[in-house]
């Protein structure tokens, strides 16, 4: 079993960074408070049965101007992640310091390990956010557990995949649906869709017109109909590995990210998140 290696400052942080090989194609981190967390996206976290249909639905309907402008299913639900909804979206960053920063953060974990998450992905399993294969994954999360399960069962019964199963694979009603959730944001797609891409991870480059996901350097893990206990391992398209931030290190390394500017108000660019960080600096000095 690999040893993952354990920091106590930004400096040994970055220098392990800095010492390992570099990617074939990229790389992004993940922060997460505690290292035992499995890597996985929100909505495949102890929610109700049918539950990633159901909050999508509910979320369009309390808030539709919110999304208004949201063309792609994608953007969609960027925003309703950032909203707090959970999806099957992964929030990853393309700067280590930031990954660092969400390791560290949360106050109800500071007593334990945290750990950033390295992402090596290969360049086929690279997407812009305007990708057909994107948008493929992504309207997923209109379709029901049974339609999903459909999809899973007849790929698994038929591989490797003949050209009549293809035909076949069109043609079943969960994929009908997804076509056509897929053709209102895009009416020149075709239902030539590559069964494959709907059991593998994508790294996906956002679109830079969220404010949240420039002051992160975020991108997102876009993942199909998979179980995600099996991330990075048995030929998932990326390579993982991971940076152990033992919790008597937090504290320290959180001091010297801020004063790297690296802190809730420049993490988070909305208003109440600069207050809230103004607030606890002050109070810090007072109590000193």
């Amino acid at each position: 079993m690999q040893i993952s290696p354990k920091v106590d400052s930004v400096t040994s942080f970055l220098s392990l960074v800095f010492n390992r090989e570099s990617p074939k194609h990229i790389r992004c981190y993940r922060g997460q408070s505690s290292k035992s967390w499995a890597l996985k996206p929100s909505v495949m976290r102890g929610l109700r049965k049918d539950a990633e249909k159901q909050i999508f639905s509910e979320l369009m309907t309390e808030a539709p101007g919110e999304f208004s402008g949201d063309r792609l299913m994608f953007d969609k639900l960027v925003r309703a992640q950032h909203y707090g909804l959970p999806t099957r979206l992964l929030d990853v960053s393309l700067n280590p310091l930031v990954a660092l920063y969400f390791a560290c953060d949360e106050k109800e974990h500071h007593e334990t390990d945290g750990v950033v998450q390295l992402l090596d992905f290969t360049d086929e399993r690279v997407r812009f956010a305007d990708s057909d294969t994107v948008s493929l994954i992504c309207n997923l999360a209109r379709l029901s557990d049974l339609e999903k399960n459909e999809i899973v069962q007849f790929i698994k019964n038929n591989t490797p995949f003949a050209e009549s199963d293809k035909v076949k694979f069109r043609m079943l009603e969960a994929m009908k649906r997804l076509t056509q959730f897929i053709r209102a944001e895009k009416p020149y797609f075709t239902d030539n869709a590559n069964h494959g891409d709907l059991l593998k991870y994508f790294f996906v480059h956002p679109a830079k017109n969220n404010r949240r996901v420039i002051a992160q350097s975020g991108a997102f893990v876009a993942a199909g109909l998979l179980k995600y206990e099996a991330a990075g391992k048995n030929g998932k398209g990326f390579a993982l590995s991971r940076i152990v931030i033992p919790a008597s290190a937090k504290k320290t390394i959180l001091e010297q990210l801020d004063v790297l500017n690296i802190n809730s108000r420049t993490m988070f660019p909305e208003v109440e998140f600069a207050s809230r960080y103004i607030k606890r600096k002050w109070e810090m000095r007072e109590k000193s």
